[in-house]
């Protein structure tokens, strides 16, 4: 589960980086934000398995974060929200649900 999640965070991470550094990104308000989610994204993917969980919810958590602002400037009429940013959000939920720790019961 550990590795998959690493390698979809990987996706996001990089995937968010190359749209800003390519240009197709449209919004200059969040090209420092999408550039800092997509490194830390990436280097939270590629830390030793002790620490992995830990830094991907709390990458996976800026992401959210980031993407829920994005998701915002689409809420007005006549604008089409983007899947692709619905489906990193997806993705960033998924990841910080399954790699949150659950209390034991004793």
């Amino acid at each position: 589960m550990l590795l998959v999640l690493r390698l979809l965070s990987i996706l996001v991470g990089a995937g968010t980086a190359w749209q800003v550094l390519s240009g197709t990104m449209t919004a200059p308000l969040f090209k420092v934000a999408d550039l800092a989610l997509g490194a830390a994204l990436v280097i939270a993917a590629l830390m030793p398995r002790a620490i992995a969980p830990t830094a991907l919810i709390a990458a996976n958590a800026y992401a959210l974060g980031v993407f829920s602002i994005a998701l915002a400037s689409y809420l007005v009429p006549g604008r089409p929200v983007a899947p692709l940013l619905i489906g990193c959000m997806a993705i960033n939920l998924t990841a910080i649900l399954l790699l949150f720790p659950r209390g034991g019961h004793h």
